[in-house]
């Protein structure tokens, strides 16, 4: 929840002190804007998990699924690239390497078979839709539960191609990416709060806030969770 650039308070406790709120307000870095809970970005690779339970759950792929990277997806025009090329290639990846090595094609071929589900060829329109189907598995198109103003995500409404990958038109806050980690990790899709308990000036408890949650291990088997969670304990082992 830390966002920088930050701020004197003291200036602003009592009593503003209009010149330096002035100079705030100014200020193009936002340093009044809660970037954790207030601003939206392209989640990127981030996003390869949900796209991975997508296609797990609608069985475009398997746990055990090969595809190989050649640097290039040539299924559509555009023709996007892996991260890696044109300085290599990542060849065959099963689903768990293809987390561990964030491999654009791997996840580029899982949205294109997503598109191509229902009808056996291309539509945009079916891909989009399951991905917007699993991101609100994981909470990514409502607000967090955080008791402070907090934008509202938006989930990719066009190239699901592009969008597996976390790129289109996706538009994430920070506190909705963390929710939504923590449920892959977990199982558990919380409600985020940051109240616990509210007490009286002599130390009563007036009130205390339960962890609230949805079940979401429904929408894998164990076998299919371990594997993704298997991939992102590949990619901490493998930082330098």
């Amino acid at each position: 929840m830390v966002s920088y650039p930050g701020y004197d308070n003291n200036r602003l406790a009592n009593g503003v002190d209009a010149e330096y709120y002035a100079l705030l307000n100014e200020d193009n870095s936002n340093p009044q804007w809660n970037y954790a809970t207030q601003e939206k970005t392209a989640p990127g690779s981030t996003f390869k998990m949900l796209t991975a339970t997508a296609g797990l759950a609608e069985n475009v792929i398997t746990s055990s699924t090969e595809i190989v990277c050649n640097g290039v997806f040539t299924e559509v025009t555009n023709r996007p690239e892996c991260h890696i090329w044109p300085r290599g290639t990542h060849g065959s990846d099963n689903l768990a390497e293809a987390i561990r090595d964030s491999c654009n094609i791997y996840f580029y071929t899982t949205g294109f078979n997503l598109s191509t589900k229902d009808t056996g060829m291309y539509n945009d329109t079916n891909g989009i839709e399951y991905i917007q189907k699993y991101a609100s598995v994981f909470g990514l198109d409502e607000r967090s539960g955080l008791e402070i103003a907090e934008s509202e995500s938006s989930i990719a409404t066009e190239y699901p191609v592009m969008a597996a990958i976390g790129q289109s038109n996706n538009n994430i806050t920070t506190a909705a990416l963390s929710r939504y980690v923590t449920a892959v990790s977990t199982g558990k899709l919380y409600d985020y709060q940051l109240m616990n308990k509210i007490v009286d000036c002599d130390g009563n408890v007036l009130v205390n806030y339960e962890p609230n949650y949805e079940d979401v291990t429904p929408t894998l088997s164990t076998e299919q969770w371990n594997t993704i969670r298997y991939g992102m304990n590949l990619v901490c082992q493998n930082m330098e």
